[in-house]
């Protein structure tokens, strides 16, 4: 039997019941790249609004994926821009793609009229094109921000796959091992719902 008498001045035990042990969640696996069902989040709260450094509307959408597979896994810090840009010749942006993805129509002449449109598409379910990308600022070997985007450009899992994480060629661990960059789901391509 252990004998911790040595151990000292040790704070109370909270007393823990097995039987009811709350475990931890199941493993749910990294969704690879490819077309999903998505849902927005059941509300956008003020915190989901920013302002970019270009001075343009942005909103945190944080979708969860809804099939067709992954369902439930939460895709965090997936931000839209309002920053107008041409494409073949008409002004969009990140926040009108993720709008026409989740059926919106119309004219939108304010950013006001953009966030409002945002926060009406909660709980709505869109498609789109994930894609794993890690940015970490500092960790390239010239000091600058290693960015790796798209998911055939991370290690092999050795099964025909590929490792969610890539090794940091700057950063060591205690162990003197590379410290390893998890990717992060991005929204590669929203698909607009046809009518």
């Amino acid at each position: 039997m252990a004998n911790i008498a040595s151990l000292g001045n040790l704070a109370p035990a909270e007393p823990l019941d097995l039987d009811i042990y709350s475990d931890v969640g199941t493993f749910r696996p990294f969704p690879k790249k490819g077309r999903y069902t998505l849902r927005a989040p059941e509300s956008f709260p003020a915190e989901a609004f920013g302002v970019t450094k270009a001075g343009a509307l942005s909103a945190q959408i944080d979708p969860t994926i809804v099939g067709p597979t992954n369902e439930g896994f939460v895709a965090r810090f997936i931000r839209v821009s309002g920053k107008a840009f041409d494409r073949k010749g008409i002004k969009v942006s990140q926040i009108g793609d993720y709008l026409r993805a989740c059926g919106v129509r119309g004219k939108l002449s304010t950013q006001q009229e953009q966030a409002d449109a945002v926060e009406q598409t909660a709980n709505l379910t869109y498609e789109a094109y994930l894609d794993w990308r890690v940015y970490g600022k500092g960790h390239a070997e010239d000091g600058s921000d290693l960015v790796v985007e798209g998911m055939e450009k991370f290690p092999s899992d050795g099964k025909g796959g590929y490792l969610p994480y890539v090794p940091s060629p700057t950063q060591k661990d205690d162990a003197g091992e590379p410290v390893m960059l998890r990717a992060n789901i991005i929204v590669s391509r929203f698909i607009a719902k046809v009518e």
